[in-house]
C-alpha cells in the first residue's frame, strides 16, 4: 500500500540526513560526489520538490544525472514509494 510520509517523517529525515552527512564517503569509486547527491536529497524534503523542480535545478543531462537520480529517490520516498523506509540506509559510510 502506498502511504505517503507525514511532515513529522519527513522532518526526521532531514534530520537523520543531515546527521549522517559527515560520516558519508565523499566520492564514489567513479568519482562522482555522494555529499552533492545527499545535499539533493535532503534539498527536495526540505523545499518539498517535485520533479519539475528537480530538472530545473540540475538541468544538465549526464552531468547532474546522479544527483537527480538520487532526488528523484527522495520524492518518492516522500510519496511512499521505493523500497527503503530509510533513506540514509544505502549510503555508504567512511571506513
Amino acid at each position: 500500500m502506498i502511504k505517503p510520509k507525514t511532515q513529522a517523517e519527513i522532518d526526521e529525515q532531514i534530520v537523520a540526513l543531515k546527521a549522517i552527512r559527515p560520516k558519508v564517503r565523499p566520492y564514489t569509486y567513479f568519482g562522482d560526489s555522494n555529499l552533492d547527491k545527499l545535499d539533493a536529497q535532503i534539498k527536495v524534503l526540505e523545499e518539498d520538490m517535485d520533479s519539475d523542480d528537480v530538472y530545473n535545478e540540475w538541468p544538465e543531462d549526464e552531468a547532474d544525472m546522479e544527483v537527480r537520480m538520487s532526488a528523484e529517490e527522495a520524492i518518492n520516498w516522500r510519496e511512499g514509494y521505493g523500497e527503503n523506509d530509510d533513506l540514509t540506509e544505502d549510503w555508504p559510510l567512511r571506513d
